[in-house]
C-alpha cells in the first residue's frame, strides 16, 4: 500500500495555492486597467486650498475616474467629498 497515492500530497498543494494564484492573477488584471498618479490641484469643496491627491486613471483614455487619497481631508486615506475636482483633472489634448 505505500506509495501508492503519491500523487495526492500535490492535490492538496495544487488546491491550497490555488487561491493565492488566483488573487494574483486578478490584481495583474485590475493593474493594468486602472493607473494611480500624485498629483496638485485646488480643491474647491475646501475654499480653494492646494491639495495633494492620488488620483485613479482609466489606462487605456487616462480619464480621472476618482480620488484615492487627499491631504485636505484629516484622513488622506478616507476621501468622502463629492469630487469636484475630477474635471480639473482631464488631461487637455495637445
Amino acid at each position: 500500500m505505500t506509495g501508492q497515492v503519491h500523487w495526492f500530497p500535490f492535490v492538496v498543494l495544487a488546491i491550497a495555492i490555488s487561491p493565492v494564484i488566483a488573487f494574483w492573477a486578478w490584481d495583474w488584471y485590475a493593474n493594468r486597467r486602472f493607473i494611480v498618479e500624485d498629483c496638485s490641484v485646488r480643491c474647491r469643496g475646501k475654499g480653494n486650498i492646494l491639495v495633494e491627491c492620488k488620483v485613479v486613471r482609466d489606462a487605456k483614455t487616462g480619464e480621472p475616474i476618482g480620488i484615492r487619497g487627499c491631504t485636505a481631508n484629516a484622513n488622506p486615506d478616507d476621501v468622502r467629498c463629492n469630487r469636484a475636482c475630477l474635471p480639473l483633472l482631464v488631461h487637455k489634448p495637445a
